[in-house]
């Protein structure tokens, strides 16, 4: 099934259209239980040659690969289930680590960046050379060759001077209803007034229970814009916050509340996502006096989880100019459907159902007084169902590929940005597809706020020129 929507309000732009974030970083897939360790057959080259016949160890050949690409978290302490940073465990996880690395699924890098659908910063995808000499290594003798104790864990990326919002303690309930069944979303007030005008250009969240927060927006909000009908949103916040004195924060499927004006969305934190850096020169800007709202996604599914509690951090970098102040937007079509009185659903018992939405440019960049932006980076997200995300540029002169996910995996969800920002213009409309496979659903799926619901959400970081 293929629906496609062909108008947005502006409003929509502004609303923040929410996503359900999956758990932590993602398993890797384990031994099998027959026993076997990893000793995995092939890996011959085109002459018949192996990894070992090519004279491949594992000191010299493959351990840097492995520093370089998988040990920050493949090692001792760190969040994957083994090592990888010496001989006897990348030995015993060879077949693993081989249908890893053949499959494209790790390291964690979902964008295709080949070249083929958009140039990124920062790959961490695999190039095919390394490719090959992982797996045949794996597929040849194994040798371990001299070890050596030179190689490091490369640095995880620090955020420069953050300013550090500790949000309360608190625990979450099943609030959620048949659009977020295990679910309750709950705002806080980090910043009540910014001491100047600054432009946020990084950010970083630490969940304090990663088993249950499964996503964060930072919201800017502007205190004296209209909230509820007579109530400026600084007075709407509040009495959000009254209406339950005994417990922290406030209820927030919609942004910072279903009737507050919610000015831009900089943070938009996932799994997995570690330090966002915006592209040097750029960030969104904060002014005086405005205030910031954390809305945290809370997911209970797993009943070991219910009364646990969560204290995330989320921690801010600012800066007082930029060159290219930008927007983050937060477009889903599909989830938008709820507003309207068809909402639309995908079909059950398939094995591949499509989605498609559109937005005519034209219609959008009026709202920010341009003609044409620069696209800098984009932050694909779907839910459970999904298999691959795409988005592509159409207009007078053809249509361009700007991101394609081959395979959907919702425990490493990243921002990408571009190596060279694009130029989007008026005369052009971006449509995403989202394709899903529900044979696992008993019942049509429906967009929707909780895990078992899906979403077809492109999050696009936009400069205006």
């Amino acid at each position: 099934m293929t629906t496609s929507a062909r108008t947005l309000s502006p409003l929509h732009l502004f609303l923040p259209t929410l996503f359900v974030l999956a758990t932590a970083c993602g398993d890797d897939e384990a031994p099998s239980s027959s026993g076997d360790t990893g000793a995995a057959t092939g890996g011959a080259d085109e002459t018949g040659e192996t990894g070992a016949q090519s004279g491949l160890r594992f000191w010299s050949d493959v351990a840097p690969l492995y520093y370089d690409n998988c040990v920050t978290c493949h090692r001792e302490g760190g969040v994957a289930p083994f090592a990888l940073d010496n001989y006897a465990d990348a030995v015993t996880w060879a077949a693993a680590s081989e249908q890893a690395v053949s499959s494209k699924t790790m390291p964690p890098w979902l964008v295709t960046s080949d070249g083929s659908c958009g140039d990124f910063l920062n790959s961490k995808a695999l190039s095919d050379e390394d490719i090959d000499t992982i797996v045949s290594w794996i597929g040849s003798e194994q040798a371990e060759g001299e070890p050596r104790d030179d190689l490091a864990v490369p640095d995880t990326g620090v955020l420069s001077g953050p300013t550090s919002y500790a949000a309360p303690e608190f625990v979450p309930e099943i609030v959620g209803g048949a659009l977020a069944e295990f679910d309750e979303y709950r705002c806080f007030l980090l910043e009540p007034g910014m001491d100047r005008d600054t432009f946020l250009t990084g950010y970083e969240v630490v969940p304090g229970n990663e088993a249950i927060v499964h996503h964060v927006l930072g919201i800017v909000l502007d205190p004296e814009a209209e909230g509820e009908p007579g109530l400026t949103n600084r007075e709407t916040v509040e009495a959000y916050d009254a209406e339950s004195p005994d417990r922290a924060g406030w209820p927030c499927f919609d942004g910072a509340g279903p009737e507050t004006d919610d000015k831009s969305i900089p943070v938009a934190w996932a799994p997995g996502q570690g330090v966002v850096d915006y592209p040097d020169g750029t960030g969104v800007a904060v002014a005086a006096g405005e205030m910031i709202v954390a809305q945290i996604h809370y997911n209970l599914a797993d009943p070991a989880n219910i009364g646990s509690s969560d204290q995330t951090t989320v921690n801010l970098r600012f800066e007082d100019e930029v060159e290219h102040p930008g927007v983050m937007l937060l477009p889903d079509l599909f989830l938008d459907t709820l507003y309207g009185s068809e909402p639309a659903s995908l079909p059950h018992g398939e094995e591949s159902v499509e989605y498609s939405w559109s937005i005519p440019l034209g219609f959008v960049f009026p709202e920010f007084g341009a003609d044409s932006m620069k696209l800098y980076g984009v932050l694909p997200h779907m839910h459970d169902y999904g298999r691959r995300i795409d988005m592509r540029v159409s207009g007078p002169a053809g249509e361009v590929c700007a991101a394609d996910v081959q395979a959907w995996d919702f425990n490493w969800q990243l921002m990408y940005f571009y190596d060279n920002p694009m130029t989007l213009t008026a005369d052009q409309t971006i449509t995403v597809t989202c394709t899903y496979n529900t044979l696992n659903a008993s019942e049509p799926v429906t967009p929707g706020w909780g895990t078992q619901n899906e979403m077809c959400l492109m999050g696009l970081f936009l400069v205006p020129e």
